[in-house]
């Protein structure tokens, strides 16, 4: 798998803060110009998958019926879980879930795509990739 290196000095590495351990996890965060959505996470891992092919979908409205449409659709992870709407990334520290997702409908249209160190990126459209932070 490829693996995508980004400098920790970056302004799109940050950090996600842990509410169970109060650890920080680094993390890259897409620009909102990216349009990064519909994105889903694991509910085991902090692997995300990308659907491009269904933004047309949820561009203009998102709605329960398109988030319930999409979610039938959504495969499994390569770690064993799922990939869901309501699953957000899980910290590094104590594998905690990090709650970013408050309202599943809502973040059908969250265009910040957020990527824990480590954590591997399953687009639709293009090959998948890890995302790696370093010094």
């Amino acid at each position: 798998m490829k693996v995508v290196e980004y400098e920790r000095s970056l302004q799109w590495i940050g950090h996600l803060h842990c509410p169970a351990c109060q650890q920080n996890n680094l993390a890259w965060r897409s620009s909102g110009m990216s349009e990064a959505f519909p994105h889903f996470y694991c509910s085991l891992c902090s692997n995300v998958i990308l659907q491009r092919k269904a933004q047309e979908l949820v561009y203009y409205e998102a709605t329960p019926e398109l988030l319930a449409r999409i979610a039938a659709t959504l495969p499994a992870c390569p770690c064993g879980g799922h990939f869901t709407p309501t699953a957000g990334p899980k910290c590094h520290w104590c594998h905690h879930e990090i709650p970013i997702v408050r309202d599943p409908v809502a973040h059908l249209q969250n265009p910040n795509m957020v990527v824990l160190n480590g954590a591997c990126v399953f687009p639709d459209e293009r090959e998948p990739y890890q995302v790696r932070i370093v010094d």
